[in-house]
């Protein structure tokens, strides 16, 4: 492994990442430029060439498992397994994301930014593209909200904002998202049912200000409703646990839906694949974390192992390196069960002693982008804003100082705007309740007349405790019952809930259910890609034509 990834500098360096290109054309040719590297790198490293497709194999034995499972193997994922099975030459782009719950739309929009590139990067080179979706169903449970919460836009509730919510236990706060147990159906049913309110509520205030929903645009997005409704219950069927049933909603919807021939696979299930990768890592940890101190500004005596590895517990246990002249001492304490977990790595008998832990191991945020994109030569990643501003960034340096291939970084996170129940609910109230006016003045306006009221109110209530006699008293407080009456208080603090709540509804990233209602999963796909290939660019907003957009 060392010999095959020393004096690669001069090649690796033509793959350095530019996170900010602006259009599909501009990525096109980084991925173009990243293969020619790529072809490079193997001539003049057959060992490297032969174990990338040796990876490449054994990553589509994994990834055929999960399509068997999720009942997503459709022809077009076949075909490209096939082509990592033969070993044939091909491009690989790669995205990655956690197990989010209905996950918002652009964990969903990577597949089709995969999709376009292949298919453009295709049509240049000749050369087949694979588009490979990691799933990493190995968090802690509770490190991040939408592992349990998704959102949809609402001004019938708290902030703006409709969530459904996985209700998380106790017991499995500190262990990973694949030990969550898989929603049970009463779950499942009164997500449904507070979903069907919701459509509800914003249907009879959209025909309560005029606005005329046909009963063909009805049928429709009842159908589009029924379908999502669909995938939720057949990967509950198919699922062992919750993360596994966010893997799978998420195949169907691209893979059925999208059609798109993306190859999935859970991290749990694909990461012992890369035996060498980690452990080139691991034989190499000083180097690693002193480019890992020179980014962090800070120096510690602790070395950190570049994988977790996964109790019987199934929590995630850090493990300390400390290393001697005869092997790799690696220890930690499980923060579940308080399990304490120490390994031997012997430098005679390395791989062997690695096998004995590979199984149950999943790498860390920064090696994880190391060793798959050094394992599985990757041409491609389509990263997030968050981790392309954190991870991303601080993985590049260090994949630059120790010659591991490191692709072009793509990001595609535009803004959406399109006319959805909730939406276009927003849209009507606020035109009646702020007339020419804008929603900020209309909340300033509102909030100054209850101020007004209020400090009437406050004055009355001073004159009350001083009045002089019980018929004075009896007057101010007939003038302050008057006061109320005439200002219709409560509808006036309505009316500033609902106007507060249009900023929150308006300003939410919405799950892919409010997509997959208003528009149906197909047209949204289409949509995204009629953007990139006509319009070309990554920064731009996308309109998207919704039902509730047609014609009446």
């Amino acid at each position: 492994m060392r010999n095959s990834l020393k004096d690669k500098s001069d090649i690796m360096d033509t793959c350095s990442i530019n996170p900010a290109y602006r259009t599909v054309d501009q990525l096109v040719d980084a991925v173009c430029e990243s293969y020619a590297a790529i072809k490079k790198r193997e001539d003049s490293d057959h060992a490297w060439k032969k174990r990338v497709s040796a990876n490449r194999k054994r990553l589509a034995q994994e990834i055929k498992k999960f399509h068997k499972t999720s009942d997503t193997l459709t022809p077009a994922v076949q075909k490209k397994l096939d082509i990592l099975h033969n070993k044939k030459d091909s491009i690989f782009l790669m995205t990655a994301h956690q197990t989010n719950f209905i996950p918002y739309s652009g964990v969903m929009r990577k597949t089709t930014l995969m999709d376009a590139i292949g298919e453009k990067v295709e049509k240049i080179t000749g050369v087949d593209t694979i588009e490979f979706y990691g799933i990493a169903n190995q968090d802690i449970a509770s490190s991040w909200p939408w592992l349990k919460i998704t959102q949809l836009p609402s001004i019938f509730h708290k902030k703006g904002i409709f969530e459904h919510i996985y209700h998380l236990k106790k017991k499995y706060e500190d262990k990973m998202h694949a030990a969550v147990p898989k929603p049970s159906w009463s779950d499942i049913a009164k997500w449904k049912t507070d979903t069907e309110q919701w459509m509800k509520l914003c249907t009879n205030l959209i025909e309560s200000h005029g606005h005329i929903i046909t009963p063909g645009n009805k049928s429709e997005l009842h159908s589009n409703y029924e379908e999502f409704i669909d995938i939720i219950n057949t990967s509950n069927e198919s699922a062992r646990n919750f993360a596994e049933f966010n893997a799978i909603m998420l195949s169907k919807m691209v893979n059925n839906h999208f059609s798109h021939a993306t190859l999935f696979s859970l991290f749990t299930d694909c990461q012992q694949i890369f035996d060498k990768e980690f452990l080139y890592l691991l034989e190499n940890h000083e180097k690693y974390h002193k480019y890992l101190h020179s980014i962090k500004g800070a120096k510690t005596a602790k070395k950190i192992a570049p994988f977790w590895y996964h109790c019987e517990c199934l929590g995630k246990v850090e493990l300390e390196i400390k290393e001697d002249k005869d092997a790799f001492k690696l220890s930690g304490r499980c923060p579940a069960c308080n399990k304490t977990h120490t390994f031997h790595i012997h430098k005679e008998t390395l791989t062997r002693d690695f096998t004995k832990i590979s199984k149950n191991i999943s790498a860390r945020a920064r090696p994880m982008t190391l060793v798959f994109f050094e394992g599985l030569a990757v041409n491609m990643y389509v990263g997030g804003a968050l981790a392309g501003k954190c991870y991303l960034k601080d993985a590049k340096y260090i994949a630059g100082k120790m010659h591991m291939n490191f692709p072009p970084v793509a990001i595609w996170r535009p803004k959406e705007k399109y006319k959805g129940f909730a939406q276009l609910s927003c849209e009507l109230y606020k035109k009646s309740a702020c007339e020419n006016h804008t929603l900020k003045e209309t909340v300033e306006y509102v909030k100054s007349e209850i101020d007004s009221v209020n400090n009437q109110m406050n004055v009355i209530d001073i004159r009350i405790r001083n009045a002089a006699s019980e018929h004075e008293r009896s007057r101010l407080i007939t003038e302050k019952n008057n006061i109320r009456k005439n200002h219709d208080m409560r509808a006036i603090s309505k009316k500033l809930s609902s106007l507060n709540k249009i900023n929150g509804a308006e300003s939410v990233i919405p799950s892919i259910m409010d997509h997959a209602i208003n528009i149906g999963l197909r047209n949204t796909c289409e949509q995204w890609h009629n953007h990139l290939i006509e319009n070309g660019s990554l920064t731009k907003e996308i309109i998207l034509d919704s039902i509730l957009s047609k014609t009446q």
